[in-house]
């Protein structure tokens, strides 16, 4: 027996890798080999996937997983144990404040991967709203202490951009741009309920930056109410401004009309 494990008759869908119905081979931890088709007697084990999807690992790069100290997180392995996404990024769950107990009781014990974006908030996502409403949290300074010393996870700056999170205030916005350009970091918004507008939004951020739940039902939206694309979201799109759905349940409204 030449391999471990054969994964066999399964459609592979691999970016940059053969794709198609294929047979996957398996030495140690490592993809060994993938062909057409393995004899039987190729490997130890032989696992039948036809009619299923044999791909790597997914990644999902919206997600909030700091469960029971954080609103709004869920438990990582098992929702990866059955979707296949072995790789997570939370997005702005955890502030400076509490960052350390993210990494030593959300990430370490997980066999998922996690990495995340920082809230410019100090106290993350420890409420539903008004984590931006008292400036003394919006601490740039400590915000990049904590980013130097956990770069390891950290891969952006994180900012909820609406009026129930900010009060209608531009300042968390200017500030969470700060700790991104300090830090050679990307920025990521959510945008949601005006004040303020997307245009005041767009205008602040740069390319490779994430404009998160683009086609929210409210009024910070990109398209208008005809489903058109917004002039302001044209230009930060062509300037090289990412655009991501975030949670489909919220948007799906926009998108149709955007279509």
């Amino acid at each position: 027996m030449q391999f471990d494990l054969v994964i066999k008759g399964g459609t592979v869908v691999s970016p940059g890798c053969r794709s198609g119905k294929l047979d996957v081979a398996i030495e140690g931890n490592r993809i060994a080999a993938i062909e057409s088709s393995f004899p039987p007697d190729a490997a130890a084990r032989v696992v039948d996937a036809g009619g299923l999807i044999v791909t790597p690992g997914l990644v999902d790069l919206h997600t909030h997983v700091y469960h029971n100290a954080t609103y709004w997180g869920i438990v990582a392995d098992p929702v990866a144990a059955r979707t296949g996404v072995t790789t997570w990024l939370d997005v702005g769950s955890a502030g400076a404040y509490n960052f350390g107990g993210f990494r030593r009781w959300i990430v370490e014990p997980s066999h998922a991967r996690i990495f995340a974006l920082l809230n410019i908030s100090s106290i993350g996502l420890a409420a539903p709203t008004w984590e931006l409403a008292n400036l003394n949290y919006c601490d740039v300074d400590m915000c990049c202490r904590i980013v130097d010393v956990s770069r390891d996870l950290i891969l952006g700056i994180k900012c909820r951009m609406d009026a129930n999170t900010t009060g209608g205030s531009m300042e968390p916005l200017r500030r969470a741009r700060s700790a991104a350009d300090n830090c050679g970091l990307p920025l990521m918004v959510h945008v949601g309920i005006g004040p303020p507008t997307i245009e005041q939004v767009l205008d602040l951020m740069r390319p490779g930056d994430i404009l998160t739940h683009c086609f929210t039902g409210h009024n910070m939206r990109i398209v208008d109410e005809r489903g058109l694309l917004l002039e302001c979201a044209k230009r930060a799109r062509d300037t090289g401004v990412v655009f991501d759905i975030g949670h489909g349940a919220g948007s799906f409204h926009s998108i149709r009309r955007g279509r």
